[in-house]
C-alpha cells in the first residue's frame, strides 16, 4: 500500500497525515529551542526581580533601624545591631546572608560608614549614620538655601548567579570570562 495517493483529477500529490505530522515535528524540534530560552529568562527574570524586591525591603529594615532614636549613635556595636536586624530579615526571606558576616570596617570615603563584606566590588553591606542630604522640592531639584537634614542609609550589594544563562553562555561563548554572576544592589534612605 502507497502512503502518498495520486489525486484522481491530475497529477498532483496530495500528502498524506503522516508527511504533514513529521513536518510538523521537525519545525517544533526547531522551535523548541528558542522557547525554552525565552521561558527560562523569564523565570530568571523574575527570580532576580524578586531578590531585588527583598533586598528594598532589607535595606528599608536597616534603614528604619538606624534612624530610631536608640540606634542613631555612629558607632560600631550599632552598626553591629543594624546589621543584625537586616541579616535577619534576609534570613527569614531565605537569602544568603555569609556575605555580611565578620566585623564592619570603617569606610576611609567616610567616618560615619561601616562596611561588612567585599567592598567596593564585591558583595557588601554599608551602613552610614551620618549622611546629610540637603533639601529638595517635589521634582528632586536642590532647593537654593534648603536645610540639611541628617539621614541613615543602608545599601546592599549582592550576588545573584544565572544557573542557565550562564549556561547557555558558555556554550554559545565558550571563551567567554562570564561566570554567570552579577551584582544587584540597593539602598534605603530614612531621616535620623
Amino acid at each position: 500500500m502507497r502512503i502518498d495517493t495520486l489525486n484522481t483529477l491530475g497529477s498532483e500529490r496530495v500528502a498524506s497525515p503522516f508527511s504533514q505530522r513529521g513536518a510538523a515535528y521537525v519545525e517544533f524540534a526547531m522551535v523548541l529551542p528558542f522557547f525554552l530560552v525565552f521561558v527560562m529568562g523569564i523565570v530568571e527574570f523574575g527570580r532576580g526581580f524578586n531578590i531585588f524586591h527583598n533586598l528594598t525591603n532589607a535595606c528599608r529594615e536597616g534603614a528604619r533601624q538606624a534612624a530610631m532614636q536608640d540606634s542613631n549613635q555612629i558607632t560600631l556595636t550599632s552598626a553591629d545591631n543594624i546589621r543584625d536586624r537586616v541579616v535577619s530579615y534576609m534570613n527569614s526571606l531565605g537569602l544568603q546572608t555569609s556575605y555580611y558576616t565578620g566585623t564592619g570596617a570603617q569606610n576611609p570615603s567616610g567616618t560615619t560608614n561601616y562596611v561588612y563584606g567585599s567592598y567596593p566590588n564585591g558583595a557588601y553591606m554599608l551602613i552610614n549614620q551620618g549622611e546629610t542630604v540637603p533639601q529638595r522640592d517635589a521634582s528632586g531639584n536642590l532647593i537654593a538655601g534648603g536645610n540639611y537634614y541628617l539621614v541613615s542609609k543602608v545599601q546592599l550589594r549582592y550576588p545573584y548567579s544565572f544557573p542557565m544563562f550562564s549556561r547557555v553562555i558558555r556554550l554559545l561563548l565558550p571563551t567567554s570570562a562570564f561566570d554567570g554572576t552579577i551584582y544587584i544592589g540597593n539602598s534605603a534612605t530614612m531621616e535620623n
